[in-house]
């Protein structure tokens, strides 16, 4: 009696189906591609065959000042720069964690009317509203209406960098609190506590390195954006940056441009290293 045949696998394996859906979204993003590149004018062509200034403005640049003179107003701008960033930082911290305890979505409860229900969505959307306002006007915006409200200088700057981490940071709290287990919460509230002990001592324990994380995380992005504001007028090393290019004084510009690089990166490696620490 002959054995039973048996299949032999084939040497490529079987091939992965692909659905209609997979292939219709890959069309669709290489159209959306296609026709951003061709909307923006996108020529790596051009871009190449005109390196030719690009050379010489870096050229300009080197070697850069180290005069006295300009290591004083680079010291001075990093500082003022690092002050904001914190500040404003530190400022949005404050002002978002009350609007997140409000923008986070609470889980149903029963025996609870209608109009309590509807009670308990007012601020939640409310808070939604502001952090949503907040979040979508760009910083440099921010700065530009502070600036023409308090005129120039790093405290216009502080607080635009405040009322934009303001809005990232509150939606970020709000999405970190609705996101803990929910066991402990629901154990608290089995015990009869109310709301605000469920949120004391049930998700904002638990939320609190998520915290601490997303804030130093907003601050190493705050240090990239008071560079940015001080283009508009809103202090920093970026007016020192924009005084220096109007003036074609380019070694300068090096200068300050290389601190402005190391502060950044001495920034993100201290924070970096504390979000390590942290333990969730």
């Amino acid at each position: 009696m002959a054995s039973p045949r048996t299949e032999q696998p084939g040497i490529g394996g079987a091939i992965p189906h692909t659905s209609w859906k997979t292939s219709l979204t890959v069309l669709v993003v290489l159209g959306l591609t296609g026709y951003s590149a061709y909307g923006v004018g996108f020529d790596l062509v051009a871009l190449f065959s005109n390196a030719g200034p690009v050379e010489r403005f870096v050229s300009e640049m080197f070697p850069p000042d180290l005069s006295a003179a300009t290591l004083q107003t680079t010291g001075t701008g990093i500082l003022e720069t690092f002050q904001m960033s914190f500040l404003g930082a530190l400022i949005g911290a404050i002002a978002a964690f009350p609007l997140a305890a409000l923008g986070t979505r609470q889980a149903p409860t029963t025996g609870v009317s209608r109009g309590e229900l509807l009670l308990r969505a007012i601020p939640y959307h409310l808070a939604r509203f502001v952090l949503n306002i907040f979040r979508s006007v760009p910083d440099i915006l921010w700065a530009l209406v502070f600036v023409v409200a308090l005129g120039l200088g790093p405290f216009p700057g502080t607080l635009a960098l405040a009322v934009h981490s303001a809005g990232v940071l509150g939606k970020l709290y709000s999405e970190t609190l609705e996101a803990v287990p929910a066991r402990p919460v629901e154990a608290l509230r089995a015990t009869g506590a109310g709301g605000f002990q469920t949120f004391l001592f049930g998700r904002l324990p638990q939320a609190m390195s998520g915290f601490t994380s997303l804030t130093l995380y907003q601050w190493e992005c705050n240090i990239r954006s008071a560079t940015i504001l001080g283009f508009v007028g809103a202090g920093g090393i970026g007016q020192q940056i924009l005084i220096s290019m109007n003036l074609f004084d380019y070694p300068k510009v090096a200068t300050l441009v290389g601190a402005t690089i190391i502060v950044v990166l001495a920034v993100d490696r201290f924070s970096a290293s504390v979000r390590r620490r942290l333990v969730y």
